[in-house]
């Protein structure tokens, strides 16, 4: 049988609903686990696939942001390390601590970057996370024997954490499946909203594989679109208040570790002003990002000449980087949250705002994967203070995932592997984490995908036969 059937019989038949979240990113899956878990009948629908826009696509970092502090935004900078805490703590199979290294080109700037991270350390309040160091020059080049800066005058190195986004959201589906009144399903669309007497009371779902069309009604319904909020907004009301601006930020991936080193580089200031990473992944070191307005929202944005040649020429600069040893490159869109008129992206703030329109529906708009659990607990509980629903205290501050239905991520195969090998890896896949087509499998649960493009194409064929059980 195929596994999506029960999630279509359940989203047709379990309503009406207590909670019904529009948007299956980081935002969305947050804020249905949030409900669920709190005991609320809850149903997530996702139109692609979970996490396949901007979720799948950032940086892999969980951090309080430096340069917020630098911004002086203290109180998103404190609530995102103590969120990082939390991911450190709830999803130890997800999120791990990070090392970095920030190098210095000026003789007193390591200690102008030693204090502000001697306050980021102090904020958080980890006993667990190695504080922060001075660093000589000496000591910059042990630890990144890959950086050959010419302008070394020492540096600090400093504690973040990295995840895999992807796996992070279908473990959160996982949880919401798993739970006794929780339903998340993908490659399901919102159609239009139902109203009665002004109020919208649900949702017009269509089956994006089958085009089979149902209601699904409930008490709260939550957009949580990210970048394709005003697109939802839109169609609930020509009145809205704030905007999503959108901004690009594009990554490039080399095989092996080019820093020689298992840390993260940040480079404090590139030459547009913006902070630049270089950090292992999967065994290759993924180099990011940059911070290009756009104007409309795109599932799969593409980086540009102009920012390939910008990532280039910066982390160029640090270490050695061949163009052509790049095995892949893309980008996602950030979904900044501003008033009209406001333009730059580098400058809005990745805070999120809990929006409420006169005809009930809740729109959860801005926000970052760091702070998504604190994101939706302050969605449901602005529903509860409407009086949308019953009071119940918010739990995920405190549920490991795996405790609660949540399977750890799928190991990378060898290269090697044997298409038999890479069959089976796609059906499981199906069964377990809700792969639709191949594009689920290499992106999004084995990441080959995101980091050796040519491999993934050679691979391709083999998964798409894992799918044949899902044509009988």
């Amino acid at each position: 049988m195929d596994p999506r059937s029960p999630l279509l019989d359940q989203a047709q038949s379990d309503g009406p609903w207590d909670v019904l979240v529009i948007g299956g990113g980081a935002s969305g899956l947050a804020t249905a686990w949030d409900a669920a878990s709190r005991g609320y009948h809850t149903a997530l629908i996702e139109k692609h696939d979970f996490a396949e826009a901007t979720s799948s696509r950032s940086t892999k970092l969980i951090h309080g942001g430096v340069r917020y502090l630098q911004k002086g935004e203290i109180s998103l900078v404190r609530e995102a390390l103590a969120e990082r805490s939390r991911l450190l703590k709830n999803a130890p199979e997800f999120c791990h601590p990070l090392r970095f290294v920030l190098p210095t080109d000026a003789p007193l700037a390591r200690y102008y970057y030693r204090f502000g991270l001697w306050l980021y350390d102090l904020m958080a309040g980890d006993q667990s996370v190695q504080p922060a160091e001075l660093l000589s020059s000496d000591d910059v080049r042990k630890t990144l024997a890959g950086y050959n800066a010419t302008d070394n005058r020492g540096g600090v190195s400093y504690t973040d954490a990295q995840f895999d986004d992807a796996a992070l959201a279908i473990a959160m589906a996982q949880c919401i499946n798993a739970s006794s009144n929780g339903l998340a399903i993908n490659h399901t669309e919102a159609t239009r909203f139902i109203t009665e007497n002004d109020q919208v009371r649900g949702v017009e779902a269509r089956c994006t594989e089958s085009g089979k069309s149902w209601s699904m009604l409930a008490k709260v319904v939550i957009n949580a679109t990210g970048i394709f909020s005003d697109e939802v907004r839109k169609a609930n009301s020509t009145s809205i208040q704030w905007k999503m601006q959108t901004s690009r930020g594009s990554h490039i991936v080399c095989p092996g570790h080019l820093l020689e080193s298992d840390h993260g580089l940040i480079i404090p200031k590139t030459s547009d002003g913006r902070i630049l990473f270089a950090i292992p992944w999967l065994g290759h070191t993924l180099i990011g990002t940059t911070d290009e307005p756009t104007d409309q929202p795109e599932l799969d944005p593409q980086p540009s000449e102009a920012e390939l040649d910008f990532l280039f020429k910066e982390a160029g600069q640090a270490f050695h980087l061949d163009p052509n040893t790049v095995t892949s490159q893309w980008a996602g869109l950030r979904p900044l949250v501003s008033k009209a008129g406001v333009s730059n992206t580098a400058k809005l703030s990745r805070k999120h705002i809990v929006e409420i329109a006169p005809n009930g529906l809740i729109s959860l708009l801005g926000g970052k994967w760091t702070t998504s659990r604190a994101m939706a607990e302050d969605t449901i509980d602005a529903a509860i203070k409407q009086q949308m629903l019953p009071p119940k205290p918010c739990r995920t501050a405190d549920l490991k995932l795996t405790d609660h239905g949540a399977l750890p991520p799928f190991l990378q195969p060898d290269k090697s592997a044997t298409p038999e090998e890479l069959a089976a890896i796609a059906r499981n896949a199906i069964e377990t984490t809700y792969a639709r087509k191949p594009d689920d499998v290499l992106k999004r649960r084995l990441r080959i995908g995101m980091l050796n493009d040519q491999l993934a194409q050679q691979w391709q064929p083999h998964i798409t036969s894992g799918f044949a059980s899902l044509e009988k």
